[in-house]
């Protein structure tokens, strides 16, 4: 196979009509050059330069190469400048994945202030539940995600990044008291979020810990997102959990409201998910001491 260091050689020779001159132009010396441009022709198979005086000159062969071969050089050529100024975070992407929490309420703002220290990146983020992010980078198909809840993963490594409560919120005209007990949640209708949310995983484990299983729960719905159980519990269709950050516009326009739960504690970190053995970009590898740094 031909090498890039070949070609170069060829067309240098080619255009100085001289392999001295091409040489020096090329900082070698002249049997260095008469053997890149020999295992280029035993490469190919064909002669390319004419060495029958001191002038070179191109066989037929040799022409039709040249041309290809300039285009292929100018290819390269470019794709080393994109490098360099890949490398100097000029130009590049990250592909961003984040459960519904961090997605809605943290990520556009980590987003925006990245991209003031480095407009030329270009950023798609994805947002689905815990479970999916952590399929996506298992897949390669984003850079980093930002989750509400472990998982079991031998391809994903989590990093705990801040800390979120959630809490119990119900209409203003609900039924309920201002405190109950984890054993009241029995009697009350409740709001859920899918299965493979960080918030669903969250409350199912601190239950459990109580003694109390989902199963044990009524829960009335099931719903893809968290402003749609706010939107449920502000209809009095039951009580929902959710993250405190998501509640408070709610809560400050007095359409919902706080129900604590005197023995439950539901503090629970937001992860920074990465992909295991998987060689960061250096613009993953800035975003991520971004977010970090912050």
């Amino acid at each position: 196979m031909s090498s890039i260091k070949q070609i170069r050689s060829f067309i240098t020779v080619s255009d100085c009509k001289s392999f001295t001159q091409a040489a020096e132009i090329l900082y070698m010396t002249q049997p260095a050059v008469s053997s890149q441009i020999k295992s280029l022709e035993e490469t190919l198979g064909l002669s390319l330069i004419e060495r029958n005086d001191k002038r070179v000159h191109l066989t037929e062969a040799g022409k039709i190469f040249y041309r290809e071969a300039k285009e292929i050089l100018a290819v390269y050529d470019r794709a080393v400048e994109s490098m360099d100024e890949f490398k100097g975070l000029k130009k590049g992407h990250i592909a961003l994945g984040a459960s519904t929490i961090p997605g809605e309420y943290l990520m556009p703002r980590y987003i925006g202030e990245f991209r003031k220290l480095y407009p030329g990146i270009k950023i798609t983020l994805t947002i689905a539940d815990t479970a999916q992010v952590v399929d996506l980078l298992y897949e390669r198909k984003i850079d980093i995600g930002m989750v509400g809840a472990k998982t079991e993963s031998r391809h994903v490594e989590f990093i705990p990044f801040l800390q979120d409560e959630l809490i119990l919120v119900a209409g203003v005209d609900y039924p309920v008291a201002e405190v109950i007990s984890c054993q009241d949640l029995l009697n009350f209708d409740i709001i859920f979020r899918e299965i493979g949310s960080g918030t669903r995983s969250v409350v199912k484990e601190a239950l459990a810990a109580k003694g109390i299983k989902e199963s044990d729960l009524n829960v009335v719905m099931e719903l893809g997102s968290t402003q749609s159980v706010i939107t449920g519990v502000t209809g009095n269709l039951g009580m929902g959990f959710v993250s405190k950050w998501a509640a408070e516009a709610a809560l400050k326009a007095g359409v919902v409201k706080q129900v604590q739960i005197a023995d439950l504690n539901l503090k629970r970190h937001i992860y920074i998910a990465l992909p295991k053995n998987a060689a960061a970009t250096r613009a993953r590898e800035a975003f991520f001491n971004h977010l970090t740094q912050k």
